[in-house]
């Protein structure tokens, strides 16, 4: 069982932290409005692990769940490790940038399993670095592991100057960083259950944030792995297989899910958050369609133009 680590204790509300976007009328950078995020400010204090790895923050949850946040990039990308008895489940790999599987390896010896929630870049970087895959079988996570993405693909998403914050991790070269083609072990299907020696996770199809995003029910330890879809920040509607509506029949659908998980471990900014965010968001993704909440126009670091609609310590972003 999840015993949580005695140092993560009360957390602070924080709102529109992932992937703040400058207003348009403001017209400044990533850098100068400051709002790439610390996950050392966002957490309740739980312990930092040490790891020769410099590129992640790794944070014990608890005593079989840690954290390594990606700080120093603009999406500040969470990757949650869950250790079993027999093995260990690396739930998304990254953008890639730092040496995940070195970084993994100094807190665990247990055979790892990376389940991506889904084909963000940020999200699976690192798959080229680990040999067992796992992921949801879907035409867009077949074409994506069969094609990888190029060069110049992640330099313009993940790369870009304003997205990051230098120096590159040691051994790293942006010049030639790429995504390859990588294997997939298990293709999972919703409702499938993904054994790792001692413990499960079942598969729940839950698309909006991207076509083919899935999140991970612990029902032992009672955690949802939500993926982007639940978070302290922005939840993207805008980007390629996006829907708000698809979004909206994910959150109704996790909410026949409610007693079964007490906390939430998102795949961005603060980690292990209270269950209450699951029918908050609901609430306010219903307002977003129904046409009861407003509007922010913005500029993303992409220069893409969206509108946001911000409840507090989340938020929702569509198409302009």
């Amino acid at each position: 069982m999840i015993e949580r680590s005695p140092q993560l204790t009360s957390q602070k509300p924080v709102s529109r932290q992932r992937r703040e976007a400058s207003k348009i009328t403001m017209g400044k950078s990533m850098t100068e409005s400051g709002n790439r995020t610390r996950c050392q400010s966002e957490c309740s204090n739980p312990r930092k692990i040490s790891v020769s790895e410099d590129w992640f923050d790794v944070y014990e949850i608890a005593s079989n769940l840690f954290a390594f946040c990606e700080t120093r990039h603009y999406e500040n990308t969470t990757i949650s490790l869950i250790i079993g008895p027999e093995k260990a489940v690396l739930i998304d790999t990254g953008c890639g940038i730092g040496d995940l599987r070195k970084a993994v390896a100094e807190v665990t010896d247990k055979p790892v399993i990376v389940v991506n929630t889904h084909t963000h870049l940020d999200h699976l970087g690192g798959n080229r670095q680990f040999d067992e895959i796992a992921m949801f079988d879907h035409p867009l996570s077949r074409r994506v592991a069969l094609e990888g993405a190029s060069h110049e693909i992640m330099q313009r998403e993940i790369l870009a100057e304003n997205l990051v914050t230098q120096p590159w991790p040691r051994g790293f070269a942006p010049s030639g960083f790429a995504l390859p083609p990588f294997k997939v072990n298990r293709w999972l299907r919703d409702g499938d259950r993904l054994d790792f020696g001692g413990g499960d996770l079942e598969v729940i199809y839950t698309p909006g944030e991207a076509a083919d995003h899935i999140s991970l029910l612990d029902r032992t330890d009672r955690i949802l792995f939500c993926g982007d879809i639940l978070l302290h920040g922005p939840v993207w509607t805008h980007l390629e297989g996006g829907s708000l509506k698809d979004l909206l029949i994910s959150y109704r659908r996790l909410m026949g899910y409610f007693e079964d998980f007490d906390h939430l471990m998102p795949g961005h900014n603060q980690p292990w958050l209270d269950k209450s965010l699951l029918p908050e968001t609901l609430a306010g993704t219903e307002k977003v369609l129904s046409g009861q909440a407003a509007a922010e126009d913005i500029i993303d670091p992409w220069n893409r133009r969206l509108k946001q609609y911000s409840f507090g310590r989340f938020a929702i972003t569509t198409r302009h």
